[in-house]
């Protein structure tokens, strides 16, 4: 009996050309006779070319071809041109590298050549070579069926007519028990173990299944394909899959059928889509009624309500929301995240205790209060608005949860309109009005009213307005410690801080200097020029001298006996434009 095997150093050296991004290449067959080569002994996975002695012929691939994205077959066609030898041992290998790829120990055969007088052989040896890519990684892109006999073409013929005659038993989906019935157990789904035909291929699951569920609403899907090798046994390969929508599709010629298993919607809760039992047994539940589930079975409950002339609430024992198209009255929020309430929990939800109203759980204020969550009617079931209105409060936060063609769900964040007692307004507001388009009013009489404004941390930065029972009106800096203060009584008042000065790019001008004048000495006591006075000429007949306090002698002259006379100046100096005469000089 043959072996076959496909080396060690072949997975190593494939795998150093996927590092390089090089083509995995077999391109020679090798033949060789080795002596007492046990055929029905498992091949070493390392065992190595022969000696060169035991090679009887070398010979290139003759023809490659793909069969499926994970297989690959080489040919190569010993013609009657070729021999004559023996052999028992072949492999495939890539002529650069020297890589034995694959073995094949065989019974020992004859190649014989045509020479005169005897007809040879021809011989065609394939290897098919399976491995996962190995279409992609070889880059042979040539279907095998073009070159070689497509014997499987009646066999597959057999597997469409049974699955066919299936379908004519079973319908498109019939199931058995609770096999491959989705459940839930606390957050964690799963697919129930047991048996089922899809489009007439039976499907077997082994244990039960856990599935992951991110989005809701989805369906769950079984997909079977019937799957093998040239040389294996074929059987159906089932595949869970959990998706909004799935339709029957082909992957390198193998059809996948799908049937949906169960729904799931927006709350979580699972709706089982399985027909069960044969194609006859489910015709005959919608044909008839069974005694032992006394009216549980009837499709449409709401149609047969109608069709016996019920009202819409007779017979319930309990009247729900739905059933007079009111608001629900939910219930508790607790330390639910507001996050987490989207429009298919529509209603009048409340909180009662502040301690959960926090940040964290995306609540606008920290108070206790009401929760009202309406669809918008976009978006489907989630797209809502929330409104929160805090504890003893006529305040109304509002936001909305809503997407767009380019986004995904999103919250906006917390708005509310102001009322006429006061709120915070969280952005830029424009005021685009003539007149006065701000009043700001004291409520009662002598009292302060003032612009505030504060740091991010709430600390006061500064203050403009009426500070006071006074009129006077201040312009403050809490952290410089100085204002300017427009008086009632007209004054304008300027006090810096921390012995720090008044500064101005250009000049103060004033319209009464006086004041300034008064503060410069030069204006008041220094002398900015001095000069002698009109002259003044006085006669010394008697020839006594005569001295005047705040003059000066000039000139004088005796012209004989009793007629001498000199004359005086006064001595005059400036001061801030005002001539004086020395008192004396």
């Amino acid at each position: 009996m043959s072996q076959t095997v496909i080396t060690t150093a072949f997975e190593r050296w494939k795998a150093a050309q996927a590092v390089s991004g090089e083509a995995v290449t077999l391109d020679e067959f090798v033949f060789a006779n080795v002596p007492d080569l046990d055929t029905d002994a498992p091949i070493d996975r390392n065992e190595v070319l022969p000696d060169a002695v035991q090679i009887v012929h070398r010979q290139a691939v003759s023809r490659t071809g793909v069969v499926n994205e994970n297989a690959v077959v080489y040919s190569v066609v010993l013609g009657a041109e070729t021999g004559d030898f023996a052999f028992n041992w072949i492999g495939l290998v890539n002529r650069n590298s020297g890589t034995l790829a694959m073995i094949v120990h065989a019974p020992l055969q004859q190649k014989i050549k045509t020479t005169a007088g005897q007809q040879g052989n021809v011989l065609t040896r394939s290897f098919l070579m399976e491995f996962n890519g190995a279409q992609t990684e070889t880059a042979i892109d040539t279907p095998a069926e073009t070159w070689q006999i497509d014997f499987t073409a009646r066999m597959a013929g057999m597997d469409e007519r049974q699955r066919l005659e299936n379908i004519d038993i079973y319908g498109a989906g019939a199931f058995f028990g609770n096999g491959w019935l989705v459940g839930k157990t606390g957050s964690q789904y799963f697919v129930t173990s047991g048996s089922g035909y899809v489009a007439g291929l039976r499907a077997e699951l082994a244990e039960n299944q856990n599935i992951t569920v991110t989005t809701r609403p989805v369906k769950v899907w079984l997909d079977v394909s019937w799957r093998g090798t040239l040389t294996s046994a074929w059987a159906v390969e089932p595949k869970i899959t959990v998706a909004a929508s799935l339709s029957d599709y082909e992957i390198d010629g193998i059809p996948h059928y799908v049937f949906a298993l169960a729904s799931i919607d927006a709350d979580g809760n699972i709706t089982d889509l399985r027909p069960r039992g044969t194609l006859s047994e489910q015709q005959a539940r919608n044909v008839y009624l069974r005694q032992d589930r006394n009216l549980g079975d009837l499709p449409d409950v709401e149609r047969a309500r109608e069709n016996l002339q019920l009202g819409k609430l007779a017979l319930l024992d309990n009247i729900g929301f739905a059933d007079v198209g009111a608001v629900p009255a939910r219930g508790s929020l607790n330390d639910m995240n507001l996050n987490d309430i989207t429009g298919s929990k529509y209603g009048f939800w409340y909180q009662s205790t502040i301690v959960n109203a926090t940040p964290e759980l995306n609540y606008p204020v920290a108070s206790a209060g009401a929760l009202l969550v309406f669809q918008n009617g976009a978006n489907g079931p989630d797209g809502c608005t929330q409104e929160f209105r805090p504890y003893m409060s006529n305040v109304v936060y509002r936001r909305y949860y809503n997407k767009t063609a380019s986004t995904d769900f999103a919250w906006s964040s917390w708005g509310y309109d102001i009322s006429n007692v006061g709120g915070t307004i969280n952005g830029a507001v424009g005021i685009i009005k003539n007149g006065a388009p701000l009043l700001i009013r004291s409520e009662t009489q002598n009292q302060a009213v003032y612009i505030l404004g504060q740091d991010y941390d709430k600390s006061n930065l500064y203050y403009i307005g009426r500070g006071g029972a006074t009129f006077d009106v201040s312009f403050v800096s809490y952290k410089g410690g100085n204002h300017i203060l427009l008086a009632a009584d007209g004054a304008v008042k300027i006090y810096p801080s921390n012995g720090r000065d008044v500064l101005s790019s250009t000049r103060f001008v004033p319209t009464d200097y006086s004041n300034f004048d008064s503060l410069y000495q030069s204006k008041k006591t220094a002398v900015t020029a001095v000069r002698l006075g009109a002259a003044k000429d006085v006669s010394n007949g008697n020839g006594n001298l005569t001295d005047q306090s705040g003059y000066v002698l000039t000139m004088g002259g005796d012209f004989g006996a009793n007629d001498g006379s000199y004359r005086m100046r006064p001595l005059q100096y400036l001061i801030n434009g005002t001539w004086h005469n020395a008192v004396s000089a």
